[in-house]
């Protein structure tokens, strides 16, 4: 998810969940859709960017990453939305 790479700023990485299936078998999937408040912030803990580190990625709110998600496909890197330097979003 989007959120744990921004908080973490860049530490911790998210990945694509992927399932392989054995077709004879049954299968049960149940889906979680939860977030914080749309007017959160969220933004790189201070406590995990060092004094000679840069912010990565700019403050966002929930509602400004469901907004990028909405107007995105499935496949698009929604992070580059949200770096401060490099993205279509930074400086």
């Amino acid at each position: 998810m989007l959120c744990l790479i921004v908080m973490t700023n860049g530490r911790f990485k998210s990945v694509k969940h992927r399932v392989l299936t054995i077709s004879t078998m049954s299968r049960l999937s149940m889906i979680y859709f939860g977030g914080p408040p749309l007017n959160e912030k969220i933004a790189p803990l201070p406590s995990l960017v060092s004094k000679e580190e840069e912010c990565l990625y700019k403050e966002l709110t929930w509602q400004e990453y469901k907004d990028a998600a909405y107007k995105s496909r499935l496949s698009d890197n929604r992070l580059t939305l949200f770096e401060k330097f490099t993205g279509r979003g930074g400086k």
